[in-house]
């Protein structure tokens, strides 16, 4: 394997915002990193992804492979940040409402990429740009305990329209979460998890790819178009639709013993 793979990330490009990290995924795969590790790594590299996408006008991603670790560093040129400590607060965005409506701007990104790392650093200047550098030591943890429920069962249940015929639905899932804003769900969601948004954007299935969540309930009556099942497909996520409101999908899910993460 090479030590040092390299990606270049185009800034407003979102709708290939999220191909990088999902590319770093699937090599971590299969070079047979732990799970738990390449989840950590995807999180990061998606968060950092979009953030370049958001607010820069291009970046580059190196990745090393040091044995002990995997180290991301991440530069970019934009509009750096002003102050650092306040951009690591959870909550605290310049996104604009463009950016917004996407699902993007949470104010969780520096947080999403602080709680994954072991090490972290990160250099900016106003009007320059900014540098990452993330280590994540490679060691395995444990994973998510399932609720016995399986995605087929509340698909029938429900009588939700499977948009992703093909994708297996026997999955067993390991809890629910409801959330429209993307990095809200990379940060708070398990493994396991069957996801129930409003939102129709192509990154709902990169980030249920980066968290390998069980399957996404779109919820609300508003179809989405043939580019998200299409990256559906390839993230190999099965996706549900349904007419029900959000708030009635997870009072469903409910009554089926699925519940929020603890």
């Amino acid at each position: 394997m090479h030590p040092v793979q390299f990606y270049h990330i185009q800034g407003r490009d979102f709708h290939n915002a999220g191909r990088t990290s999902t590319t770093i995924k699937r090599f971590l795969r299969e070079k047979e990193y732990p799970p738990q590790v390449i989840q950590r790594v995807a999180i990061i590299a998606y968060e950092a992804e979009i953030n370049i996408a958001c607010y820069t006008d291009y970046g580059y991603f190196f990745l090393y492979f040091l044995g002990d670790r995997v180290r991301i560093v991440v530069k970019d040129r934009g509009q750096g940040i002003a102050d650092i400590d306040q951009a690591m607060q959870e909550g605290f965005s310049t996104a604009s409402d463009e950016i917004r409506k996407l699902g993007f701007g949470a104010g969780m990104g520096l947080a999403n990429i602080k709680k994954n790392a072991d090490i972290m650093h990160i250099k900016s200047m106003p009007g320059v740009g900014t540098v990452l550098e993330i280590d994540i030591m490679v060691n395995s943890e444990g994973r998510s305990e399932s609720m016995g429920t399986t995605l087929r069962e509340i698909m029938d249940r429900a009588n939700l329209e499977n948009l992703t015929e093909g994708l297996d639905l026997a999955t067993a899932v390991t809890g629910g979460y409801a959330g429209d804003l993307l990095s809200d769900v990379n940060a708070n969601s398990s493994a396991g998890n069957v996801w129930v948004t409003v939102l129709t954007h192509p990154n709902v299935t990169a980030v249920a790819g980066l968290k390998d969540l069980a399957g996404v309930i779109i919820a609300g009556g508003i179809r989405p178009g043939a580019d998200f099942v299409e990256k559906a497909y390839a993230e190999k996520i099965p996706i549900m639709f349904t007419e029900m409101s959000a708030f009635d999908v997870v009072a469903m899910l409910s009554t089926m013993g699925v519940v929020g993460n603890s």
